[in-house]
């Protein structure tokens, strides 16, 4: 086996393992190598540590899915933009539903590592497209959107089992969500903005 299949093999393995519903801090090195067929050292080898290679692993996922997500899209390309909003807004928030321990894990990156982006679906064109046909070039209403729109659905799904309880909103419901992010760019679409001076 070669040095790049040996650490594609680890990545896989660490993949399943996380869509299999296991955390992080349940995933040892030992669990990675051994379902991959490999030394222990190798982790260290190809990744110095175990959340590199887990960080890795998300980053994958995740671009497949923006992959995916981009193609989705092109089908919606002549309608309005809160219609393809919605549309790609609805998409994101059943993968997330679908795939929360990724999802879990790339939030809390991608808010730790500070990234350039308001969120995971910041260097997603077609999103990007439709806020900037939707608010111009008003920069600052682009941001403040982008940013209301994040905080909205890592809010919405790291909190789902309290706002659960407290408001009967359930976040892994389909219809739910789905309405909730109807009602979202309704009030995107809607609500006017005045600069503070």
């Amino acid at each position: 086996m070669g040095e790049n299949d040996a650490k594609e093999k680890l990545i896989d393995v660490t993949i399943r393992m996380i869509c299999e519903g296991k955390k992080p801090s349940e995933i040892t090195v030992k669990d990675i190598t051994e379902k991959a067929g490999l030394g222990n050292g190798m982790v260290n080898y190809h990744f110095q540590s175990k959340d590199n290679l887990i960080r890795l692993a998300v980053k994958k996922v995740m671009n497949c899915a923006t992959k995916s997500l981009s193609e989705k899209t092109k089908s919606k390309d002549g309608e309005p933009p809160a219609y393809r909003l919605a549309f790609i807004l609805k998409e994101v928030a059943n993968f997330i539903a679908d795939n929360s321990e990724i999802s879990k894990i790339a939030i809390l990156d991608d808010l730790e590592t500070n990234q350039m982006t308001a969120h995971l679906l910041g260097s997603e064109e077609s999103y990007n497209k439709c806020l900037k046909e939707l608010y111009g070039d008003d920069m600052h209403k682009f941001w403040v959107k982008n940013y209301l729109i994040a905080g909205y659905l890592n809010y919405i799904f790291l909190k789902a089992e309290n706002i659960k309880n407290e408001m009967g909103f359930d976040f892994y419901n389909k219809d739910d969500r789905e309405k909730a992010i109807e009602n979202l760019v309704e009030e995107l679409v809607n609500c006017k903005m005045t600069k503070i001076k």
